[in-house]
């Protein structure tokens, strides 16, 4: 639309004006014919101008025109051009100001920050030299006091060597003067001794004859007792031959009974070579009282071998020896049965199945509920999960296993049960869920693992307490007399660190060293050691702490392959199994510290045997028992006392022989 209009105003108007020029401007031509007509048609513009020249003129002025405008555009683009420079020049501008800002807003801060620091250094500076000003003034006044101190011991001293010459001379005038005395009391003792053996010489005359008159009746008298006593003599004698000969058929047959039991105990242990002996500790261990070193405990005839006899010598009742000469009286009333089994230690317990964990409905709660605590149990401290507990003047550590159990779990949730139990699960990311039902007070009534399948296998179950009440916790192994071992002690103790190749597998497979009366809780064997010492022990005397440290180094770990191993061959066998780990301290401290350190210790030895072994937590139990029961006789730091223990405590937290 824009070029014909442009094309109108250019030629077809100053043609159109050309036309309607006057007849005198413009002279009419004879109309030539078209096919006679020229291909150019000049006309005659105004002026005498022709039109080539007319268009040529416009054509230079559309030209120029749109030189213009391009021109125009060009000047508007550049304007544009260098007004959006200018923009970005004053945006660069800008920026590089406020760049600038910045940098002295960087290099303010640098220099209020450095000014902090000399400042804060000034004064660390000044702190310091203010202390170590106060430290030199107090030097200064211990030498002070020292001086003042040795001046006094000295005069002190002197005054003392005064005294001591001074009572030294009067002792002398008294020893002079009570020598004279006694003297004179000897002379007057001889002069009065003298009479009197005249006197006793009168005297003896009249005995004689009195004593040889009394003499002769007594000889007669004697003859006819002597008759009499001859008679009851052979009765009596008769009696006693017959008492004599049923005692020693009795001592034949323990004898026979005890040879029996060494020989099973020999074929038991094969011929597995025993500890090496260091026969002059042992030596020094029968007779404690005869030297100053420190004594290194097991020993056969030496310091206490149980636990539970460490136990009776650290209560404050009666002396240590008059405990250990009334223990030993009533341990020699005893008589033991090895068993030769689990079930056989277990003889008396009735056949019956097991009830599930998941038999009755709960009520489901997202946080765990609070337990009541016993009659008689004071909290002493509390640390992290762990209760420092008083009762009965004794000193315990009562820790929270969940924590352990629910490391990696992928769900854990509470539910409520009749009766003020609680249900607790774990749900591992494999599916299996770790079920235990406590009751009121936190004890635990049943444990047990269910795997994908449903499967149930049982670790704990003392159904007696759930149909009882027990408000309060009495050590069960008060009713029982003093444990008789009737095995060999490397029988019953097993050190990792001992030169011997030992099967910690057979080792932890053989049954309790006595019988087990009923099935106990976990909180009564943790807190008897007349119970835990119905099962036998392997001391990890490889695995070493620093002091007041539970940490255990990754080349101390490595030790623990060996026991590993078997707990993971036992547990093959039998999922239910459940071991006890027992962590102890040495004797320096607070007792309620040591507790809670060698508590800790416990579940650190049971959490690398779940991290580097495979053995799952449920089956271990941990427990500390602080400096109770010191494995060396000191008081002072100890790395021997700084250990842990484990034992298989499966015959005594439930019925192995009840059917599955």
């Amino acid at each position: 639309m824009g070029k014909r209009t442009r094309l109108l105003a250019t030629v077809a108007l100053p043609i159109a004006s050309l036309v309607w020029q006057p007849v005198q401007a413009a002279p009419v031509r004879p109309v030539v014919a078209i096919d006679h007509a020229s291909a150019v048609v000049t006309v005659q513009a105004e002026g005498g101008a022709s039109e080539e020249e007319l268009l040529r003129k416009r054509k230079k002025q559309r030209e120029e025109r749109q030189d213009d405008r391009q021109k125009t555009r060009e000047e508007r683009r550049q304007k544009q051009r260098d007004s959006a420079e200018g923009e970005q020049r004053q945006q660069d501008r800008q920026k590089a100001r406020e760049e600038r800002r910045e940098r002295q807003r960087d290099a303010a801060e640098g220099e209020q920050r450095q000014k902090t620091r000399e400042e804060r250094r000034e004064k660390q500076r000044d702190a310091a030299e203010q202390e170590q000003r106060q430290q030199d003034r107090q030097k200064a006044r211990e030498e002070r006091r020292e001086k003042q101190r040795g001046a006094a011991e000295k005069e002190q001293r002197q005054d003392d060597r005064q005294k001591a010459r001074q009572e030294r001379r009067e002792k002398q005038r008294d020893a002079a003067e009570k020598e004279q005395r006694q003297e004179e009391q000897r002379q007057k003792a001889r002069d009065e001794k003298r009479q009197k053996e005249r006197d006793a010489a009168e005297k003896a005359k009249e005995r004689d004859a009195k004593r040889d008159a009394a003499e002769k009746r007594e000889r007669q008298e004697d003859r006819k007792a002597q008759d009499a006593k001859s008679k009851r003599d052979r009765t009596t004698a008769i009696k006693e031959e017959e008492q004599r000969k049923a005692e020693e058929a009795k001592r034949k047959k323990e004898r026979e009974a005890a040879e029996a039991d060494r020989k099973r105990g020999e074929e038991d242990a094969g011929n597995r070579p025993r500890r090496k002996r260091d026969v002059e500790r042992e030596r020094i261990a029968r007779d404690p009282s005869k030297t100053s070193d420190t004594i290194e405990l097991p020993y056969e005839r030496g310091t206490a071998v149980l636990d539970s006899d460490k136990d009776a010598d650290n209560r404050r009742d009666r002396s240590r020896d008059e405990t250990r000469r009334k223990r030993a009286e009533e341990r020699a009333k005893v008589r033991v049965r090895v068993p030769r089994s689990d079930a056989d230690a277990q003889i008396g317990r009735r056949a019956e199945r097991y009830e599930s964990v998941e038999r009755e409905r709960g009520e489901r709660r997202d946080r765990r509920p609070e337990f009541e605590n016993r009659g008689g149990w004071r909290v002493e401290r509390r640390v992290d999960d762990r209760q420092v507990i008083n009762f009965n003047d004794r000193i315990i550590v009562r820790s929270d296993d969940s924590r352990r159990l629910s490391r990696q779990a992928r769900e854990t949730y509470y539910e409520e049960l009749p009766r003020g139990r609680v249900r607790e699960v774990i749900v591992r990311p494999n599916g299996d869920r770790v079920v235990t039902i406590r009751d009121r007070y936190g004890e635990i009534i049943q444990r047990s693992r269910i795997d994908r399948s449903g499967r149930e296998y049982v670790m704990f179950y003392a159904p007696e307490i759930d149909r009882e009440s027990r408000p309060t916790f009495v050590d069960p192994g008060l009713r029982l007399p003093p444990m008789r071992l009737a095995v060999p002690l490397d029988d019953y103790i097993a050190d990792t660190s001992s030169e011997a190749p030992r099967d910690y597998r057979e080792f932890l497979e053989r049954p309790p060293v006595e019988e087990v009366e009923r099935v106990y809780t976990l909180d009564e064997v943790k807190y008897s050691a007349r119970i835990r010492d119905k099962v036998r022990r392997i001391d990890l005397d490889t695995i070493t702490f620093a002091t007041g440290s539970a940490d255990v180094s990754m080349n101390q770990a490595a030790t623990l392959r060996k026991v590993a191993d078997a707990i993971n061959q036992i547990l093959d066998e039998d999922p239910g199994e459940t071991f006890l780990i027992e962590g102890h301290t040495d004797a320096v401290g607070s007792e309620e510290s040591n507790l809670v350190l060698s508590d800790e210790r416990a579940e650190s030895v049971a959490d690398i045997l779940t991290d580097a072994y495979g053995i799952p937590p449920e089956n271990l139990a941990t427990q500390g028992y602080g400096e109770r029961f010191l494995k060396i006789a000191t008081d002072g730091p100890e790395q021997l006392n700084r250990r842990v223990t484990i034992r298989r405590v499966t015959p005594l937290v439930k019925p192995v022989a009840m059917a599955q």
